[in-house]
């Protein structure tokens, strides 16, 4: 058993260079999960349409504040490949096939392609809208934020802060581990899709990995570290 406890954490390790890149296909996953906590609750975090935080800033082209389910920076639910040209610059968005996990990829966009800015666009293509579906960050540097503070690179205390209160998430070491599935009522909400990830993966063992929720206040979750590898914003529809 040991050693092939040991064998699963070099996997998990070695699972870093996918670990971003399958948010999206989880995404609607969580998305489901969360549904009933999210568009439900007036206090779950979001901005009302109108308010101050919901009003989208003067200068959008500069602007790196998100309001999940409303907007990222200028883009909302209604923009469309033009008018995220327009804003940001035709030199600044790049055509790309998107990988969204189990092997499937959607045609989508790069904004800011290969800088820490990056941001991957999945366009809503069940809809023939052509307006966005998804928004993936997944940079350590990026200037992207909630307007609540959320950024990637977020430790798990701050975001058990910004919500309020503990929230639930996946157990470590598979395909939907450090996921976030419950916010359980805080001031965060479905519309922010967070993955988790290990500080060091060497400290992750078999009472914090698999298929099972943790509350996010757990001493041995916390002891992992563990912060904010990828968010995937959706939209109020």
């Amino acid at each position: 058993m040991k050693n092939r406890w040991h064998t699963s954490v070099l996997k998990g390790q070695i699972m870093r260079k996918s670990f971003l890149t399958r948010w999206l296909f989880l995404a609607i996953l969580a998305l489901l999960i969360s549904a009933c906590n999210s568009d439900t609750k007036k206090t779950s975090g979001e901005a009302p349409a109108g308010s101050e935080e919901a009003q989208q800033p003067l200068s959008l082209k500069t602007d790196y504040s998100i309001v999940p389910g409303e907007r990222v920076g200028g883009i909302t639910a209604t923009s469309t490949e033009a008018d995220i040209k327009a804003l940001y610059g035709e030199e600044q968005v790049e055509y790309r096939s998107v990988y969204i996990g189990e092997g499937e990829s959607q045609p989508g966009i790069a904004v800011f392609p290969n800088t820490p800015n990056e941001l991957e666009i999945v366009w809503d293509i069940a809809a023939a809208t052509g307006n966005p579906e998804f928004i993936r960050i997944s940079h350590d540097s990026a200037d992207w934020h909630t307007v609540q503070g959320v950024a990637v690179g977020t430790t798990l205390e701050n975001l058990q802060q910004i919500n309020g209160r503990p929230f639930q998430l996946y157990g470590f070491g598979w395909d939907y581990g450090g996921l976030v599935n419950d916010w359980k009522g805080g001031k965060l909400n479905g519309h922010l899709i967070i993955a988790l990830e290990p500080e060091v993966w060497e400290k992750v063992g078999a009472e914090v990995s698999g298929d099972r929720s943790f509350s996010s206040d757990d001493p041995q979750i916390m002891a992992l570290g563990a912060r904010v590898a990828s968010m995937v914003i959706t939209f109020r529809r």
